[in-house]
């Protein structure tokens, strides 16, 4: 395995790299069992996959990737993280969940990544300014291409 879960300086729990991983390798999928609200938890882990379809906690290393404003990987292929650029062994893997999250008034939270283009808060992608949509239109969740950028 090319990452492991340790504690995170960010938040917790994070997700570092073991290994050197490459530019585009695929690292890991996210599973978990497929909940619609209100079925699912938002104090625990999950992840929004569909307009109204969660992933729940899956009990893995998936539940403990960070988010970062300027993250070093991606979910490409429905949900598998990769690599967005060289990582070295120790960095955190990070994504960006603004490129799933898409809840009409959701408040979001405060973001600790530390990025030099830190947001300041993670919030949903409808809410984002048209500027950080079209940076990160390349990145996002199936379900959410479909709606904001149907091609």
């Amino acid at each position: 395995m090319k990452y492991r879960v340790e504690t995170s300086p960010q938040h917790g729990r994070g997700v570092f790299a073991a290994a050197p991983i490459g530019a585009g390798e695929a690292i890991m999928r996210f599973t978990g069992p497929l909940l619609e609200p209100p079925d699912v938890d938002f104090n625990d882990y999950h992840l929004q996959v569909g307009e109204r379809q969660y992933l729940g906690p899956s009990g893995q290393a998936d539940d403990y990737v960070n988010h970062s404003c300027a993250p070093n990987c991606a979910l490409q292929d429905g949900l598998v993280l990769t690599a967005m650029c060289d990582i070295a062994p120790g960095e955190e893997l990070t994504w960006d969940y603004s490129t799933a999250i898409d809840e009409a008034g959701f408040a979001g939270f405060p973001c600790a990544c530390g990025a030099s283009n830190c947001r300041g808060a993670v919030r949903s992608f409808r809410d984002l300014s048209a500027t950080d949509r079209a940076r990160l239109r390349p990145w996002l969740l199936p379900y959410l291409r479909a709606k904001y950028f149907p091609d």
